[in-house]
């Protein structure tokens, strides 16, 4: 694959799924071209691989309007990885947009000019070229699982929708920010939210983002009684969420957040964050109560709450490795080795490639007065990655300068 740097500037090509550093240079993703026979077209997408150890596997987040979203999307993951999993993210970037992300063919109105309704409508065949042609793709050239989200904004909110709705089973959760279900008149979601109470979604989650685009002067209620041809796309959201409150559609665990504060163009980067927080409530651990109960059995609760997080998602998680590091420090500061133990060296376990989780471990042999095992455990991060405390460290229990 043609790797690029995706975060000042575009630069260099190398050959690694895996984001890296190099010459000071921050890479956090990759370039490819992907050929659909669908589509009949190359499609250029951008794909963030965490930089963890190269045998883990991780959930997957399309995400829509690529070239626009990408970068802040793993941005957020990198973030707050721990509180939600480390993710990959794959960024499908435009060609036609209204021909992809449209589940209708519309004629020209208000809305829309001739040159935006031309091409509309092509939606399925956008949905079967990533079900068919891309996440294949994906799956066969980086470290995924089968748990996978997809996120768009505007028009690609729409098209999430068209996801949630007629492509159920192809993605595990979906992110709807401040959805264009204004389009083709309102037909299209007011023929869906008819159809909700009688759907079971089958343990899917949903996210709506609503953006303040309310017009100055007017509220809510002015608003909901405004006849006006545009006024679907300033409130053609809140219908929907109270569609989905009074249906309660089975098997779906959704939310929906207002943001007054925000507009249509600035509400994503907020919405994408407190999407992926409430989609994943389930996989943060609160360590607090163990900080709080030093007594209790870390290891095990630790091993019962992933465990639940495993059956969830369908493939094997594990605590994030920082969490547990920073409690794994915690028990030794209050003196309590063995559970230090447990922790630091269940890190080294879950991740075996990691330097900090074996340069953490020398520190708790050091702390518990077993100098060759400390040795080792020095050596062995050194040997991952050079760093300079780590080596000063090693230096000192070999009594060199």
């Amino acid at each position: 694959m043609k790797k690029f740097i995706l975060a000042l500037y575009i630069c260099g090509t190398f050959f690694s799924c895996f984001a890296q550093q190099k010459d000071n240079r921050i890479v956090i993703g990759t370039g490819d071209t992907v050929y659909s026979k669908i589509l009949n077209e190359k499609r250029v997408v951008y794909i963030h691989v965490p930089g963890g150890d190269k045998n883990e596997r991780y959930p997957v987040l399309y995400v829509l309007d690529g070239e626009d979203h990408f970068q802040s999307a793993v941005a957020i993951i990198e973030q707050i990885a721990g509180i939600i999993p480390h993710m990959v993210v794959v960024g499908i970037t435009n060609t036609d947009r209204e021909r992809d992300l449209t589940p209708t063919h519309v004629e020209p109105y208000a809305l829309l000019n001739p040159n935006e309704s031309k091409h509309s409508g092509g939606g399925e065949n956008f949905m079967a070229f990533i079900e068919k042609e891309l996440i294949p793709y994906i799956d066969a050239h980086c470290p995924t699982t089968g748990y996978r989200v997809i996120s768009g904004h505007s028009l690609g909110g729409l098209a999430v929708m068209n996801a949630f709705f007629n492509h159920t089973q192809l993605f595990n959760a979906y992110i709807a920010i401040d959805p264009s279900i204004w389009w083709d008149h309102e037909q299209w979601i007011k023929k869906q939210e008819g159809e909700l109470s009688q759907r079971d979604f089958n343990n899917k989650g949903l996210f709506v983002a609503m953006a303040n685009n309310i017009p100055t002067g007017m509220d809510t209620i002015s608003l909901f009684k405004d006849t006006t041809v545009v006024a679907p796309v300033t409130h053609a959201t809140f219908p929907f969420v109270q569609a989905l409150r009074r249906a309660n559609p089975k098997g779906l665990r959704w939310g929906s957040k207002f943001y007054p504060n925000e507009w249509h163009g600035s509400v994503e980067l907020n919405a994408e964050y407190d999407a992926l927080r409430y989609l994943f409530d389930f996989y943060r651990f609160d360590i607090r109560k163990l900080r709080e109960n030093p007594d209790l059995n870390a290891d095990s609760l630790l091993n019962a709450h992933f465990e639940q997080v495993s059956a969830i998602m369908g493939t094997r998680a594990v605590p994030g490795e920082e969490n547990v590091n920073n409690l794994g420090y915690f028990f030794m500061s209050i003196n309590k080795l063995d559970k230090a133990y447990a922790l630091l060296k269940r890190n080294t376990v879950n991740y075996p490639r990691s330097s900090n989780a074996w340069d953490s471990l020398g520190d708790y042999y050091v702390a518990a007065g077993d100098k060759p095992k400390a040795i080792e455990a020095f050596k062995k991060s050194l040997s991952l990655q050079e760093t300079q405390d780590t080596r000063k460290k090693l230096n000192e229990l070999l009594g060199l300068k």
